[in-house]
């Protein structure tokens, strides 16, 4: 039955707890320790996740298989709950037994409970001969405050460590990111870095275009198949309108348990929204899902916490943006064809670069269309350059509308536009037939405004990577024209 001096364990307990070894290894220790010490029976160190309400196993006798995830359940209605909460020990032994029955099973929970904070719970499953004696609950009781205080200042400890390491990490992409002016490149930079420093899946960045007042997605960060990302934007989109309307930020810890996220639960558990603000307004936003931390293969939820780090490491994003924004601006408007006030052939060539390099990362494919204009127009009341510039305007207005918000395009030379369609999976089959059609219509709307005009469209089209894998290659082939 153990020791027969019922102070040893405290004595114990005191040195194990107090050593220097990792606090894993001195928690099994004792786990260990107590359970030879009553002479069997379970032991296991619950401790509490303030922002899930759950209580996880951080250590326990009960044997697991190597690399089993980690043990979580819900909190409320239980007698550890009940423990923690009124801050007393629960004694569970068994009343009434068959009269032939020599053992007496017992159940025993001591709150863990550091600087007034409630951390967790120490629960103890034995079967003694008898009641167990007072002076034995007392050595136990005496042992789990030393318990309760070994963990309180492990916890503060960890607590403090991963805080100065993530605010490292914010400090050292901080730098990059404040002195990068390329708003294509920023983008994609604070996109991994979110992830990155938040252990995230995935990163999704609005931003506002001025010109359609729609925040536009420009960035995508993460391995979701083109169906998935669909339903991702829709969460994201919900969650971006939340905080187009006020809040200060979402913070969806599981959406299978919250209202109005329900529908979302198959697409992402757990999502952290928050607005990219400059000059006294909303720019963009930032969204990330789910939470992977180390060595995990399902997704936790992102905390309070996360959401404060977060919030800190996108104020440097946010300086970073305006920067940007009026970098590129200033660059566009230098760059920016008169007439239709789309982007010239300058910035859509950066663009496709840019777009091809992310489609071979993510092994997506690409589309570059062409769309050449021939208007021929008569000389009348307005010149002829005058009418041409009208039509293509027009043209140029049909094709934005018809676009999908993350496309691109640009007026590339006097009669032509290039067009980029990004996550084009099924580009051949829909996305160019229904911009021939929405175009055509335009020509032919055109034609019935201005009777004595000639409107002639022509089309050409790559894939990436079936038609080639560089910006040459995709040039050449998609400006292979046709009516």
């Amino acid at each position: 039955m153990g020791s027969s001096v019922p102070g040893d364990f405290s004595r114990k307990a005191g040195e194990i707890l107090r050593s220097a070894k990792p606090i894993e290894e001195r928690l099994r220790e004792f786990s260990a320790g107590l359970s030879a010490w009553l002479g069997g029976g379970n032991v296991s160190i619950l401790l509490f996740d303030r922002d899930s309400e759950d209580f996880y196993v951080r250590t326990s006798t009960l044997r697991v298989t190597p690399g089993a995830p980690e043990f979580h359940f819900p909190a409320e209605g239980t007698l550890e709950e009940l423990s923690l909460a009124e801050y007393r020990p629960i004694i569970l032994s068994e009343g009434k037994r068959p009269a032939n029955s020599r053992k007496r099973g017992t159940v025993l929970m001591f709150p863990l409970l550091s600087s007034g904070e409630p951390n967790g719970v120490l629960v103890v499953q034995t079967v003694t001969e008898g009641e167990i004696p007072e002076e034995k609950l007392s050595v136990v009781t005496d042992a789990a405050v030393l318990l309760s205080d070994a963990v309180g200042v492990s916890l503060r400890e960890e607590s403090a460590a991963l805080r100065m390491t993530k605010i490292a990490a914010i400090n050292e992409a901080g730098i990059n990111i404040i002195s990068t002016l390329d708003l294509s490149r920023l983008l994609k930079l604070v996109a991994t870095s979110a992830c990155l420093i938040l252990e995230a899946e995935t990163c999704v960045i609005r931003l506002l275009d001025t010109e359609t007042g729609k925040y536009g997605i420009r960035e995508y960060y993460g391995m979701k198949t083109e169906g998935e990302q669909k339903d991702l934007f829709l969460m994201d989109k919900k969650a971006v309108t939340v905080v187009l309307k006020g809040e200060p930020s979402v913070l969806v810890r599981d959406a299978s348990q919250e209202p109005g996220w329900r529908e979302f639960a198959g697409v992402a558990r757990t999502l952290v929204c928050v607005p990219l603000r400059g000059d006294g307004e909303i720019l963009g936003t930032v969204t990330i899902f789910d939470k992977f931390p180390h060595k995990t293969f399902f997704p936790s939820s992102f905390t309070t916490e996360d959401l404060a780090t977060f919030e800190k490491f996108l104020k440097y994003a946010e300086k970073a943006v305006v920067n940007a924004i009026a970098y590129e601006r200033n660059d566009r408007l230098k760059n920016l064809d008169e007439t239709t006030s789309l982007p010239t052939l300058k910035y859509f060539q950066e663009r496709l670069l840019h777009e091809i390099s992310r489609a071979k990362r993510f092994q997506r494919r690409l589309v570059l269309m062409i769309c050449e204009v021939q208007a021929h127009v008569p000389a009348g009341a307005r010149s002829r350059a005058g009418r041409a510039d009208w039509v293509m305007k027009q043209v140029a207005k049909s094709i934005r509308t018809t676009l999908r918000e993350y496309d691109v395009v640009a007026r590339i030379s006097e009669a032509k536009f290039g067009m980029i369609l990004p996550e084009a999976e099924d580009g051949k089959i829909s996305a160019i037939p229904r911009i021939k059609k929405a175009i055509a219509a335009e020509a032919e709307e055109i034609r019935r405004r201005a009777r004595d005009a000639r409107i002639e469209v022509r089309f050409g089209h790559a894939s990436f990577p079936e038609d080639g894998d560089d910006h040459e290659k995709l040039i050449f082939k998609s400006n292979i024209l046709k009516n």
